[in-house]
């Protein structure tokens, strides 16, 4: 069964474009190593979601953590909101006001989850297109990958949480807001590594078994076109899946 994540293009570009792009947490789309995690058949690459991802030569399709927050966020206020219930000094001066902050906390977490728009990661090789969630009731957005600006986090004062990729979003203001897309990745620059190897329709899938059943199909398809050159730079080799394959192309493309 083909893979089918199409999804309507909402941005071509941002306000502000210039001025992000001289960001001094960005991060260039390239392939600088190929240290990163390779995507394998039937597996999720960073095990913090039960689902599998979608993986051909066309999309990658990756769960999101979408409903974990507002579960995990509403579980634990409405059981200490039950639990004060049953506390002698729950509504005793300072425990009145911890008691109020859960309760709201709890019906926040409660609207939200029964609200919140369909969370989607996508990568539409294809057609050229990335697909992001947005925080809280932000809508995903669909941006062409060639006008899809990358930035790193910052993280903590201790660092923790810094250097993961994210996607600068699109708004009407004109500073962008970021969207975590790590990929499972252990620093920004492997996740940018596959995330470009991937999006550039002139190179071969990226390393992986959850791409072996689509080589043949893919690598026809690039010679048919002539094997045009990479669109993005790479500091590494992409190779063909086999010799006689890299022969051809080098014949027929010239690189």
């Amino acid at each position: 069964m083909e893979l089918d994540f199409t999804r309507p293009v909402t941005h071509t570009g941002y306000k502000n474009a210039e001025k992000l792009k001289k960001y001094y947490h960005r991060v260039d789309k390239q392939i600088v190593n190929k240290s990163f995690s390779s995507l394998r058949k039937g597996i999720d690459v960073d095990n913090t979601d039960k689902k599998n991802w979608d993986a051909d030569d066309h999309f990658i399709n990756m769960p999101t953590a979408g409903t974990v927050v507002p579960f995990i966020g509403g579980g634990i206020s409405w059981f200490l909101v039950i639990s004060g219930l049953f506390a002698d000094d729950t509504f005793d001066g300072f425990g009145l006001y911890v008691y109020i902050f859960f309760c709201v906390l709890a019906i926040f977490f409660t609207i939200y989850y029964f609200t919140k728009p369909k969370k989607e990661k996508i990568l539409n090789r294809r057609d050229g297109l990335i697909t992001v969630p947005g925080v809280l009731w932000q809508k995903n957005i669909t941006i062409p990958f060639k006008d899809c600006l990358f930035a790193y986090s910052t993280g903590g004062e201790d660092g923790t949480g810094a250097f993961m990729l994210e996607v600068i979003r699109p708004t009407k203001s004109r500073f962008g807001t970021f969207a975590l897309f790590n990929m499972g990745q252990g620093d920004c620059y492997q996740a940018i590594s596959l995330v470009t190897w991937y999006m550039d329709k002139n190179r071969p899938l990226p390393p992986g078994t959850a791409f072996d059943a689509y080589r043949d199909r893919d690598y026809e398809r690039r010679k048919a076109a002539g094997f045009p050159r990479p669109l993005y730079p790479s500091s590494i080799a992409t190779p063909e899946a086999t010799k006689e394959q890299q022969a051809e192309r080098k014949r027929i493309g010239g690189w």
